[in-house]
């Protein structure tokens, strides 16, 4: 049985020098293949496995910069109404008050908006579109249309961002009233414009400045009121991800789409990262082009330990069995805290979460 799916949309209006999920530009040609394609993976996954969703999850890419007319056939006999959180990824530029409507009545209950940031230096670093006034008037166009549950993506240590530019964009997203807020630390990913610049020289990661700016957006936001459940996470009282909390538990799910992962049981896959590929495979043979890999139990378990220390519940201490004379290090450095049965990472200890991490496995 399987509750979680993510649906992976690999379109963009702009490509960002920080993703390093697999995306390319929103042309015409790719999106006429990508869409009957889905559909046919979809088909598949439906015949394959007992789907009892709770959740699914669209990102990206951007997910909506799908037009209202391809929105309108992708869900084409797929009703989403009886699942309890589906969430939509979208790029502000892309909110419209038709999209927005076609949005809540297929279902969907959750968007993440990808702001990143309000200044308009920090938005040209990071190669957004989009201005403060264009988040706002999306805010609007979602609360006009019905959604009671919007997540603000923001990011922070950007090279050369001030303490003040950050706390700007905290207190400009509050000001905003959404359920959730999603605050990451800038990674330097592989194949990205951002990490070639790193490695050249040109931009250097500034561990102070990550540990200062990750203080003052945990201590802002659980003043504001927010549960921060996951390290990189804060929600309003009742409002976390139900999605990522599944995914953080450990719990299985199917992905959709080109480079989407599935994980069931003692099983991962990988769908291709080539949407030509992906598309023509589906067509010749029903099924998507995958790549397989074998999870052993030891496996699985370790992958849960390092999911569940990232949230506010922590891990199961049954699970680290032989490690107590780690644990008890740890809680002596105040890096972790012990309640019966589990222990969790302190304030301190978020901010080391895998050097933690790998000293307990």
């Amino acid at each position: 049985m399987i509750r979680h799916l993510y649906v992976h949309v690999p379109f963009c209006t702009h490509i960002c020098p920080y993703c390093a999920f697999y995306k390319m530009r929103n042309t015409l040609p790719e999106m006429k293949s990508f869409l009957p394609a889905l559909k046919q993976e979809l088909a598949w996954a439906q015949k394959q496995f007992d789907l009892q969703l709770e959740t699914v999850f669209f990102g990206g890419g951007t997910p909506s910069a799908l037009s209202v007319s391809q929105l309108e056939f992708l869900f084409e006999g797929w009703s989403l109404q009886e699942v309890a959180e589906v969430t939509m990824e979208a790029n502000p530029m892309t909110i419209s008050t038709d999209k927005a409507k076609l949005l809540k009545d297929l279902g969907f209950n959750r968007v993440s908006l990808g702001v990143q940031a309000f200044d308009e230096a920090s938005l040209r670093l990071l190669g957004r579109t989009h201005d403060a006034a264009q988040v706002e008037k999306s805010m609007g166009l979602l609360r006009e249309a019905g959604f009671e549950n919007i997540n603000v993506d923001l990011m922070f240590a950007l090279p050369g961002q001030s303490l003040e530019q950050w706390q700007g964009s905290l207190r400009a997203a509050l000001a905003l009233s959404p359920e959730h807020i999603s605050a990451y630390n800038l990674n330097y990913e592989e194949d990205t414009a951002f990490f070639e610049r790193l490695e050249s020289g040109l931009l250097r990661i500034d561990p102070e400045q990550e540990r200062t700016f990750y203080l003052w957006a945990d201590e802002c936001l659980t003043e504001a009121g927010f549960e921060h459940y996951e390290i990189s996470n804060y929600a309003r009282p009742g409002w976390a991800a139900r999605h990522n909390q599944a995914i953080w538990d450990g719990a299985d799910y199917l992905g959709l789409g080109p480079s989407a992962c599935s994980t069931l049981g003692s099983l991962r896959w990988k769908n291709t990262p080539d949407l030509g590929r992906y598309a023509e495979v589906l067509e010749e043979t029903g099924e998507p082009p995958r790549e397989l890999e074998p999870l052993s139990a030891e496996m699985r378990q370790r992958e849960r330990i390092l999911l569940s220390l990232r949230t506010q519940r922590g891990c199961d201490v049954a699970g680290l069995g032989g490690r107590e004379a780690q644990i008890e290090q740890l809680v002596m450095e105040g890096l972790v805290e012990r309640e019966p049965g589990r222990i969790r990472l302190t304030r301190q200890g978020q901010l080391v979460a895998d050097t933690v991490t790998e000293y307990l496995l």
